[in-house]
């Protein structure tokens, strides 16, 4: 049987693991939770470790009656009973988050691949090899 997992407990979980900063909201705020999920139900490794993290903390009413250091401090348990879920939850939420444009936009990174545009790179400094070509080969002519 596949239960869905509460999306309102996740979002306020995922805004404790990337809380706002500056005028970016968190990964709660961001309204992640349901690519969280969406992803995590493509591979059982990652949906699992989604339930056991989401079954671990308190109820969806306690996990939001407490205040950031009990939401904190309820997650480091989290963490400690349950290294392996808990990191492989992280993984999939940090790479959902990191794929946001306005993360991308915050952190200044233009996010395109080296191929086929390629990346900027300073002039060629020809002074660098200077050293090396004052050395002696250390090879021999075949």
């Amino acid at each position: 049987m596949v239960i869905k997992p509460d999306a309102d407990l996740l979002s306020a979980a995922l805004d404790r693991v990337v809380p706002p900063v500056g005028d970016l909201p968190g990964a709660g705020g961001m309204g992640l939770s349901e690519e969280v999920i969406k992803r995590c139900s493509a591979d059982d490794r990652f949906n699992g470790a989604l339930n056991t993290v989401l079954e671990a903390l308190p109820s969806p009413n306690d996990f939001m009656a407490l205040d950031d250091g009990g939401r904190d401090g309820a997650l480091r348990a989290v963490e400690s009973s349950h290294p392996a879920a808990f990191g492989l939850w992280l993984d999939i939420v940090y790479t959902i988050y990191y794929m946001q444009p306005d993360v991308h936009a915050r952190l200044n990174w233009h996010g395109r691949s080296p191929q086929p545009d390629g990346n900027e790179m300073p002039p060629w400094d020809e002074s660098i090899l200077s050293v090396i070509r004052q050395r002696e080969p250390f090879w021999r002519k075949v």
